[in-house]
């Protein structure tokens, strides 16, 4: 295949993506009302956790370990993901296409560049930056990365998802200039709160205003 078939395949995968932006917007719904349920349940679990135990050994600083901590919220995240693959693949059995199809290779080299550093963090924070209390930083690069991700989508995804994408980015970047002012509280409260807010609450937003409303005429 030369260039020139190379960008007419590369074009017409795109508009498919765009013909389709209904479609995924609605299977993006549910993905996102089970991630803010999930979301929402794990941060007050831990919150509840934290202040039982507070309560009982104030002497002990924290009951989740800084490990612990960041592996509840992956195991969450690993959840989701299999939710969503579930919703995709259900879709495509539906109307008769591949599961990995053109248009799903292009949307994950679109996404897979913003989730390097994210995945690299996470590694060096269970390698030995736990051992610091790391969690704020871990938390600002998933939030802010996943914002990313959402937004390298914006060619072809439903615009709800790039907004989306860019309120997760800038709560990322608040969170870097008030850096000073959130360290200045005990871990985990600010990171779980963090997640809580982002992951589940701006998900659940996300949700009800994108659940069965109809794309507007130009939208992509």
């Amino acid at each position: 295949m030369n260039e020139r078939d190379r960008a007419e395949e590369h074009l017409r995968v795109i508009r498919t993506l765009m013909e389709r932006a209904t479609i995924y917007r609605a299977i993006s719904a549910p993905t996102a009302l089970a991630g803010g349920v999930i979301a929402i349940a794990l941060t007050a679990i831990i919150w509840i956790r934290e202040h039982h135990w507070a309560e009982n050994a104030p002497e002990v600083m924290r009951h989740i370990s800084t490990r612990g901590f960041a592996l509840l919220w992956l195991s969450a995240l690993a959840i989701v993901i299999a939710l969503n693959t579930f919703f995709v693949w259900r879709k495509a059995q539906h109307d008769g296409r591949p599961f990995i199809s053109p248009s799903m290779k292009l949307a994950l080299r679109s996404i897979v560049p913003c989730l390097v550093l994210p995945a690299a963090t996470t590694i060096w924070f269970f390698y030995d930056g736990y051992e610091f209390d790391n969690e704020l930083l871990l938390v600002r690069v998933w939030i802010g990365f996943y914002g990313l991700a959402l937004i390298a989508t914006q060619h072809f995804a439903p615009r709800s998802l790039v907004f989306l994408g860019w309120a997760f980015l800038m709560t990322a970047a608040a969170m870097m200039v008030a850096s000073r002012q959130l360290e200045y509280y005990a871990t985990p409260l600010v990171p779980n709160i963090a997640m809580g807010v982002t992951f589940g609450l701006y998900h659940l937003i996300y949700a009800v205003c994108v659940w069965n409303s109809p794309v507007r005429a130009g939208s992509k």
